[in-house]
């Protein structure tokens, strides 16, 4: 039996993320995200730092409402020091100010904002925090 309401298809892709593979063979989540986005109406839509965020309510039941937390996809994910970095260069500090902060070498820095800039594909600080930040 297929799930029809939107409470019972968000227990159909909990049941889904419990244990994926069993619930693989009796379910398509992507059929049923299709099916509870179909079947709810916008609340609010707010761009946060890492993604958007969106609030929706059942149609059918006004009762069942669900936020959904959508990440800004990345190609090439940095690792946790080139984020730190990247984070520090966006408040506007110098490579030596990271440097010490970080306890390394500012050729250190320097090499990792060469990745973080090959791996989000911009060319300077200014397209940096554009990238970085909604």
């Amino acid at each position: 039996m297929a799930p029809s309401s939107p409470a019972e298809i968000l227990t159909e892709l909990r049941r889904f993320a419990a244990s994926r593979r069993r619930a693989a063979r009796t379910s398509d989540p992507v059929a049923l995200l299709a099916r509870l986005f179909g079947a709810c109406r916008p609340l609010d839509v707010e761009v946060r730092h890492g993604g958007v965020v969106i609030r929706l309510e059942s149609t059918d039941d006004p009762g069942v409402r669900l936020t959904c937390l959508v990440h800004r996809a990345s190609p090439t994910p940095l690792t946790a020091a080139e984020a730190a970095v990247a984070e520090r260069l966006c408040d506007g500090r110098t490579l030596a100010q990271i440097a010490h902060l970080r306890g390394v070498s500012v050729n250190t820095i320097k090499s990792q904002v060469r990745q973080i800039f090959r791996k989000l594909e911009v060319d300077s600080r200014v397209a940096l925090v554009r990238r970085l930040e909604p």
